[in-house]
C-alpha cells in the first residue's frame, strides 16, 4: 500500500506536462542536511516525493499523508527562483501546478486532496539560491485485512551472529545487525550464512 502510493505520485508527477519543464521527480533521498541542499541545487527545478511522518487510523481506515518538495533554483536571484524567469520554472510555478494535478488527483490507484503548503526558510536553502516549499497532500484507505503472502519473497537466506562475550555491549549488538554491519569497534566472534535450498 505505502509503496504503491510512494511510486504511484512519483509516477503522477512524471507523466504530467510539469515534468517536461523538470530536472527531477524522484523520492527524497536520505541524506543529511548539507548534503541534502547539494541534492536540491544539482538536480532544481525539481519536485521530491517523501513519506509524511504521521498516519492516522480511525474506524478501520488509515489517512496517509505525503510531502512534494517542489524545488527551484535561478542563477538571477531568489526573486526569479520563486517567480520564474520566462525561461525557468520557478518554485511559485511548479507549487501551483502540484496543487493543481494533486487535488482529486489519482496517483498509485488513490485519490490525494491537498491538506497545506510550508515554504520552507531555511539558511542553508538561502545561501545555495534554493526556494523550496513542500505540498502536503493525504489519501484515505482501507486497512488491509492481513499479511498478504502472495507480495513476499521466499526465504532462502539466514544470516546469524553469535557472541560468546557477555561483555560486550547491547550497542555493539546493534551495530553489528544493521544492512551493513558495523564492525569498526567489535565484531562477533563467529558468523554464519547459510543458503536454504527450495
Amino acid at each position: 500500500m505505502f509503496a504503491e502510493m510512494e511510486i504511484g505520485l512519483v509516477d503522477a508527477i512524471t507523466a504530467s506536462a510539469l515534468s517536461a519543464k523538470l530536472a527531477c521527480v524522484e523520492t527524497l533521498p536520505e541524506l543529511d542536511g548539507d548534503n541534502l541542499v547539494q541534492k536540491f541545487a544539482a538536480q532544481a527545478p525539481a519536485v521530491f516525493v517523501v513519506a509524511g511522518v504521521h498516519a492516522s487510523v480511525q474506524d478501520g481506515s488509515i489517512t496517509v499523508p505525503f510531502g512534494l518538495a517542489c524545488v527551484a533554483r535561478n542563477a538571477r536571484g531568489h526573486a526569479d527562483a520563486r517567480r520564474g524567469d520566462g525561461k525557468t520554472l520557478g518554485m511559485y510555478q511548479i507549487v501551483s501546478a502540484v496543487l493543481g494535478l494533486m487535488e482529486s488527483g489519482r496517483a498509485g490507484g488513490y485519490v490525494w486532496r491537498v491538506t497545506g503548503v510550508d515554504l520552507m526558510l531555511d539558511d542553508k536553502l538561502t545561501k545555495a539560491g534554493l526556494t523550496c516549499a513542500v505540498v502536503h497532500v493525504s489519501t484515505t484507505a482501507q486497512l488491509p485485512a492481513g499479511l498478504d503472502e502472495t507480495v513476499l519473497a521466499d526465504f532462502t537466506t539466514m544470516r546469524a551472529d553469535y557472541d560468546v562475550k557477555p561483555q560486550v555491549s547491547a550497542a555493539e549488538h546493534t551495530k553489528w545487525v544493521g544492512d551493513v554491519p558495523d564492525y569498526l569497534t567489535s565484531k562477533p566472534e563467529l558468523q554464519d550464512l547459510q543458503t536454504v535450498q527450495p
